[in-house]
């Protein structure tokens, strides 16, 4: 096998493996978002919780990991699809998804130290009930209204990466401006959000048609592949 058909099988393999990490990391994001799991709110009662609730709250921890886990694996995987296309462009995609996942894993610590507080008093001794009660809402503050930051990353990312799918015409351009599209629209509502907190309610509908989005071309990248026959020729690699 010649190193140019290699090359092509390569970028066809990590395609899919985009595609699955998408499924994968959207799976959980579902979960995390409509799953059984409790608010923190039902931990802070004078009763214990019951290892059951416990349970099912660090299910969430779990899934948190392993969907920023796989944005990683995503973004190694379109990097290695894309890097003929632009190396440095796609490069630079791949950074940014890298820093939407490290953020992410840093407001799970936020949320698991308050989780932690409410379930564990000895680990807090020296606060009272209410010294304990506001760090705990400081922290569920910080990881519900930090999570905004970690989009614009994520969306400028998912723009360069899908930027280059439009140029290489791997994937149908149609899908390639639906994802400029969707992630640029994510970006602006991030941005809104962090600037006018109080209108957080009245635009997270508008996050929707990126979930839909999502799910479409990770079924596409995982099953319909990339069309090689469209690769760009060596020379276009800046």
């Amino acid at each position: 096998m010649s190193s140019n058909s290699r090359s092509l099988a390569t970028a066809r393999r990590m395609a899919r493996l985009a595609g699955l990490s998408y499924v994968i990391y959207t799976v959980a994001g579902l979960y995390i978002t409509f799953g059984p799991i409790p608010p923190l709110s039902a931990f802070s009662g004078d009763g214990a919780a019951s290892p059951a609730l416990e349970f099912l709250f660090r299910t969430g921890f779990l899934a948190e990991a392993v969907l920023y886990t796989f944005v990683c694996v995503s973004a190694a995987a379109m990097y290695a699809v894309l890097k003929t296309v632009s190396q440095g462009t796609a490069l630079v995609a791949a950074f940014c998804r890298l820093i939407e996942a490290a953020m992410g894993a840093s407001f799970i610590i936020f949320k698991y130290a308050a989780f932690a507080a409410v379930v564990s008093p000895d680990l807090t001794p020296g606060f009272s009930g209410e010294e304990r009660a506001s760090l705990v809402a400081l922290l569920r503050d910080i990881y519900s209204s930090a999570i905004y930051v970690l989009l614009i990353p994520m969306a400028l990312g998912g723009v360069l990466f899908f930027g280059l799918f439009f140029r290489s015409r791997y994937i149908p351009r149609w899908l390639s401006g639906w994802g400029m599209l969707t992630y640029s629209v994510i970006g602006i509502l991030a941005a809104t959000i962090l600037l006018y907190p109080d209108l957080e309610e009245h635009v997270m509908l508008f996050f929707l048609p990126g979930a839909l989005f999502e799910w479409v071309a990770a079924l596409w990248l995982l099953f319909a592949g990339i069309n090689t026959g469209k690769r760009p020729a060596t020379g276009n690699v800046t």
